[in-house]
């Protein structure tokens, strides 16, 4: 659009120009700017005109202008881009301009918008977001963690157990589920109080967590002196094993129980397995099952004395087979 202009005419053009604006020849040299570039750079205008662009400018600039010359000279079109200057960002848009007689002579036409104000506050968007989205993740957790035992509660058991039941759908995989009640809890509460009873509420969370290692494995208190282990891809024998080390865990706390015929805290086990979770099988009728089976065999673990594991194994809904009942290891 200057081409026709004499220089004179085109200093008025560029003085006028509300953002930092220069033309650069192809050895980017100065062939003339206005005052906002003069000051982004930190030069006096009048002392522009035929020195060399590096002169004021970092090496990422010189750099980044030769390669933009060459593109912008083939006729390619390139992207504006942000710059850092003086502690502050620039959007750069560079073209090239036609001058002298039938446009022979080209010019890189440099023109710099401050955006600083523009990156700060993205920036501090960004931080607000992710504080935002931190903060929702920690409201997420509280809702679905016991507050006393730090383990998932109820609402955060179900969403596990949907999630690992899925999974196991997709691989077509076993899926267990134990049930755990500390024996006799209500007169060791009546014997030593609410909040000794909680402390050993604490203590039992502890081992039961330490008793599963696995990423996908999960424990949960149920609620009063229950508690839930979720063990996908784990068979009967599995989840017989893991149980095994969860009682002997639990005993090895020695928690002192007068009432209790054993003197110490115990726990009974009802462990509930199928052998494949098939994948037309809804989770929440998997669900539904494992608990109810688990409940089951440790209703038959308190029947027989407390203080063992019993097993009931089943398939999906539908096709619910027994395995028998065993005890739990000494």
């Amino acid at each position: 659009m200057f081409t026709g202009l004499r220089l004179n005419e085109m200093r008025k053009v560029f003085l006028s120009i509300p953002v930092a604006t220069c033309l650069l020849d192809k050895n980017l040299r100065f062939v003339i700017a206005n005052e906002k570039f003069a000051a982004t750079i930190g030069a006096p205008l009048n002392t522009l005109k035929g020195r060399e662009m590096k002169e004021f400018a970092p090496p990422e600039w010189i750099d980044l202008a030769q390669k933009n010359y060459l593109l912008l000279d083939r006729g390619e079109t390139i992207p504006d881009h942000e710059v850092s200057l003086g502690g502050r960002t620039w959007l750069a848009s560079l073209n090239m301009l036609p001058w002298g007689p039938r446009g022979s002579t080209k010019l890189l036409s440099v023109a710099l918008v401050d955006i600083t104000e523009q990156k700060n506050l993205e920036a501090e968007l960004a931080s607000s977001n992710e504080k935002l989205a931190m903060a929702y993740e920690k409201i997420q957790a509280q809702a679905e963690t016991d507050p006393l035992t730090g383990l998932l509660n109820r609402y955060g058991l179900r969403k596990a157990l949907e999630l690992e039941t899925r999974r196991c759908r997709r691989g077509v995989q076993s899926l267990s589920l134990a049930m755990i009640d500390v024996d006799w809890f209500k007169p060791y509460n009546d014997r030593y109080g609410h909040i000794i009873g909680d402390a050993a509420l604490q203590a039992v969370g502890a081992a039961i967590k330490s008793s599963i290692r696995r990423p996908g494995d999960w424990a949960a208190r149920y609620g009063g002196e229950e508690f839930v282990i979720v063990l996908p891809n784990t068979p009967l024998a599995g989840a017989k094993h893991v149980l095994a080390a969860m009682t002997n865990a639990v005993r090895d706390l020695a928690i002192e129980h007068g009432a209790s015929p054993l003197g110490r805290l115990s726990v009974s086990v009802g462990i509930a397995c199928t052998d494949t979770v098939q994948r037309d099988r809804e989770p929440n009728a998997v669900y539904e099952l494992l608990l109810r089976e688990a409940d089951k065999a440790l209703y038959e673990a308190k029947e027989k004395g407390r203080n063992r594991i019993e097993v009931i194994g089943s398939d999906p809904p539908d096709n619910a087979t027994a395995r028998g009942s065993r005890p739990a290891s000494s």
